[in-house]
This record gives structure tokens, C-alpha cells and sequence, in this order.
């Protein structure tokens, strides 16, 4: 029974042990069984994550062949533009032409390219002209306002231009500063007392045209005019002479210079006396008025004949003036004449042609000159069919009435430029013809220059003289910068 009993208590035991084993074996499965299903959801949505990884990395692979695409298509273009730009390059090297596109875009930007230069140049000239309109309307509203300050109205003026004309036509000599002073200032003339100071005469010869010319020049008279000088300028006037070249010579004098006076000579009358070429009197009516010092000019022994429209002064005339003359006629800057122009024809009437001086600069003995009634002689010489063949009127008529009594000065006080570029000007075989002659004749003549006097004449002149620029027509920029800055000097653009 007991046997039974345990028996049975072990059967029961087993009998719930197998069924523990068969709820852990039936839990198991359904735990598998939802881990399946868990491990099936899990998985359909591992295979969607899949699918969407597979779905990007396609279009990634898509975008990737479209860039190769792009960028071949890119490269394939920069192959095309190359391809053109060494065809285009090239096209002068070649017969083969450049597409049609680029052609009409080459003519396109060269028309562009035109158009816009046109313009530019278009505008450049319209700004020059229209800064020297307004630079002569200032000059013209300055001189008015000059004219309007000075006379106070038209009407006074016009009085003293009326005024001005009478006492020019009838005695034929004006001191611009006494005319100025007693007419048109009211004042008193006051003549500064030159007693203590060292005179010199110049004498030029100029017409109304030429004024602006010729104030310049004179400006570098008396900017280097030394304190101990007094200058007496004798200008002889081929033509009228207006209340604006008065106002003009009294600014020079008045800006520049006080120990200087002007003295305006009527020489119209006197012109007519000479025979001139039609051809050649607008040039040459003011140097013949030049010769009406032997007649008109007083009571001084010695004078300084200038062009005044092509002379330079860079230093004090003393020097010059103080030269000696004693019973001579002139000095002058010895000059072959032969090698400018032909002068046998004055062969007759010269003394010797080695004895020939430049016109531009002469010290003349004037006391000397008008005893020998070199005027008259003048006149007679140059109406004896002279004036036909002679190609420097005034200076063969001095050279051929001084002839004997002729003698020469140092280069320096007419230093005509002897070459014509800076490079060449110790190279003598570069020099011009008339200064290499110049130099041939040394050897037989003893008053000729060497070599050395006239390279001294070019590091240190006291007058420049641009005779032979202007024969050439040629410009220097040295002599146009100066005659700018004297023409400043005195109130002239």
C-alpha cells in the first residue's frame, strides 16, 4: 500500500513534471513562434530599409552617370571653345576659315570696338575746344575788365584812344609810360632818375600783328636786366599802334622792370621810302622799319639792333653794350653768308665776304652811323634794284654800308644753334653746313671762332637766337617753354 502510494505519488509527480515540460515546451514554441512573427515584422521592415538603400544608392548611381554625362558634356564644350580659339588663333596661319558664329562675333566686338574709340576721340576733341573757348572767352572778358578798370567807361576810352592816335601821327614818337601815366592814371610823369645807372639802348622793329610776338622776348630783356641798368627800348612801328599794345607794354614794364622805358616810333611814313617786294612785305615791312633808328633816335652814341620775334635774352645786356667801338660802325656774330644763300651778286658791294655779320644781334654805333647819313645810304642802296635779289633786306643793307668798319664779338652774344640734335653737339661733322664752313675758314682768318668759343657760346649765351629753327620751321622746346613763362610774366596766355 505504502509502496502503492509512493508509487503513485511519483507518477503523479512525473505526470507533472512532463506536464511542466510540456507548458515550457509549448511556451517555448509560442515564444518562438512570436519571436518569428516579431523577427518577421522586423525583417519586412529590414527588407523596406533595404529596399530604400537599394532605391538611393540607384539614384546617387543615377545623379553620378548624369554628372559623368554633364561633365563630359562640359569637357566636350571646353573642347569646342579650345577647338575655336586655336582655329581663330591659327586663322592667319591657315586657308581654313573660323565658323560663321565666331566670325560675326569678332565683327561684333570690332564694331563695338570702333564705335567706343570714335566716341572717345569724339570727346577728347570736343573738351579741347571747348577749354580753349572758354580760355578765350577769360582772356576776352580779362582784357575788357582790364579796359573797364583803367578807362572807367567806353566814352573815356574812346578819348583816349582819339588821344593816343593824335599825338602817335603827329610827332611820331610815344614814351608809353608818360602817355599812360599822364592820360589815363591822371598823374604827373615822373621819370625815374637814371643818373647812377648804367643806360642801355635796344632797338626793334615790329608792326600791330606781331605785339604778342614780340613782348616776350622783350619780357626776357628785363627779367634779366641788372638792378644798375636802365633800358631805353626803341621800337620802330611799321603800322598803327592800338591802346591795347600800350596797355600791354606798360604791364611789361610795370610787372617786370621799372627801370625801363618804352619809346614808340611812328615808321609808317618812313617805309614807304623803301621799295619792297609785294610778295615779301608782311614779312619784311617791320625789319626795314628797323633801319628808321639812323633817322629818328637822339642824342645816343651807341644802340643794340634785336629781332625781337626770334631772339632770346638769358642774361644782363651790360656786357654787350660795354664792348668797345671807337671809330668802327658795328660787332655782329661773324656768319658765312654763301652756305644760306647765294650772294655773289653782292660780291660788288661787299668788302670781303669773311667780314659778314648776323642781323639778329649788332651793337651799332649809331653817333658814327648817323654822321655818315646811313639812312639816306639806306634808301638809295635798297631802291637800286637791291631790294629784288637780296634775300635778308636790313642785314645785307648794314653789311654792305659798314663793310671796312666791320668787327665781330664773341658767340655768345648770338648763339645760333649749330646743331640740331643734343646727342650731336660735340660731334662737329653732325654741325649745320654754314657753322662747319664757319670753322674751315679758322685756319685763314684769325677772327673766325674755333671750335672751343663756339661750344663756350652754347653752355653760357646771354642771347639765344632761333633764327635757324624758324628757317627750318622746326619747334624747340626749350624756346617755346620760355616764351610761355616771359609771356606769363607780363599777363599774356
Amino acid at each position: 500500500m505504502i509502496l502503492n502510494r509512493v508509487n503513485n505519488e511519483n507518477d503523479n509527480q512525473e505526470r507533472d513534471n512532463q506536464n511542466d515540460d510540456d507548458e515550457e515546451v509549448n511556451n517555448n514554441e509560442e515564444g518562438e513562434k512570436e519571436e518569428e512573427e516579431e523577427e518577421g515584422e522586423g525583417g519586412e521592415e529590414e527588407q523596406e530599409r533595404e529596399e530604400e538603400k537599394e532605391g538611393d544608392e540607384g539614384e546617387e548611381e543615377e545623379r553620378e552617370k548624369e554628372g559623368e554625362n554633364e561633365g563630359e558634356e562640359e569637357y566636350e564644350n571646353e573642347n569646342e571653345d579650345n577647338n575655336k580659339r586655336t582655329m581663330i588663333k591659327t586663322k592667319k596661319g591657315s586657308n581654313e576659315k573660323p565658323p560663321k558664329k565666331v566670325k560675326k562675333k569678332i565683327s561684333k566686338c570690332g564694331k563695338k570696338f570702333l564705335r567706343i574709340l570714335f566716341y572717345i576721340v569724339l570727346l577728347i576733341v570736343l573738351i579741347f575746344f571747348i577749354i580753349s573757348v572758354i580760355k578765350r572767352k577769360k582772356i576776352l572778358k580779362g582784357n575788357k575788365l582790364l579796359l573797364k578798370s583803367e578807362f572807367n567807361s567806353e566814352a573815356n576810352y574812346n578819348k583816349i584812344k582819339n588821344e593816343l592816335m593824335n599825338v602817335y601821327n603827329y610827332n611820331g614818337e610815344i614814351n608809353v609810360i608818360k602817355f599812360y601815366q599822364e592820360n589815363i592814371i591822371q598823374k604827373s610823369y615822373n621819370p625815374r632818375d637814371s643818373t647812377n645807372l648804367k643806360n642801355i639802348h635796344i632797338n626793334i622793329g615790329f608792326d600791330e600783328q606781331s605785339i604778342d610776338t614780340v613782348i616776350p622776348h622783350l619780357s626776357s630783356v628785363l627779367h634779366h636786366s641788372a638792378d644798375s641798368t636802365f633800358l631805353h627800348i626803341h621800337m620802330m612801328n611799321a603800322n598803327t599802334f592800338s591802346v591795347e599794345s600800350l596797355m600791354k607794354l606798360k604791364n611789361m614794364v610795370y610787372k617786370i622792370n621799372n627801370n625801363t622805358e618804352i619809346l614808340v616810333y611812328n615808321a609808317g611814313q618812313a617805309i614807304k621810302s623803301f621799295n619792297i617786294r609785294e610778295e615779301a612785305r608782311p614779312r619784311f615791312a617791320k625789319e626795314y622799319a628797323k633801319l628808321y633808328a639812323f633817322k629818328a633816335i637822339k642824342n645816343v652814341q651807341k644802340i643794340i639792333f634785336l629781332d625781337a620775334d626770334d631772339c632770346m635774352v638769358f642774361q644782363d645786356l651790360t656786357p654787350l653794350y660795354e664792348l668797345d667801338l671807337n671809330d668802327i660802325y658795328g660787332r655782329g656774330v661773324l656768319e658765312i653768308p654763301s652756305i644760306r644763300f647765294s650772294v655773289d651778286w653782292m660780291e660788288p658791294y661787299l668788302y670781303d665776304k669773311s667780314h659778314y655779320i648776323n642781323g639778329g644781334v649788332v651793337l651799332v654805333n649809331l653817333e658814327l652811323c648817323q654822321k655818315e647819313d646811313f639812312y639816306s645810304k639806306a634808301i638809295e642802296l635798297n631802291n637800286n634794284e637791291f631790294y629784288k635779289k637780296t634775300e635778308e633786306p636790313v642785314q645785307d643793307i648794314i653789311n654792305v654800308l659798314m663793310k671796312r668798319k666791320i668787327e665781330f664779338f664773341h658767340p655768345k652774344f648770338n648763339k645760333i644753334n649749330y646743331y640740331e640734335k643734343e646727342e650731336d653737339r660735340n660731334d662737329e661733322s653732325k654741325w649745320y653746313p654754314w657753322v662747319i664752313e664757319t670753322l674751315k675758314q679758322t685756319e685763314k682768318n684769325n677772327h673766325f671762332y674755333t671750335k672751343d668759343e663756339l661750344l663756350d657760346a652754347d653752355k653760357n649765351p646771354v642771347i639765344i637766337h632761333y633764327y635757324w629753327e624758324k628757317k627750318l620751321n622746326k619747334e624747340i622746346s626749350k624756346y617755346e617753354s620760355d616764351k610761355k613763362f616771359y609771356a606769363k610774366l607780363v599777363g599774356l596766355s
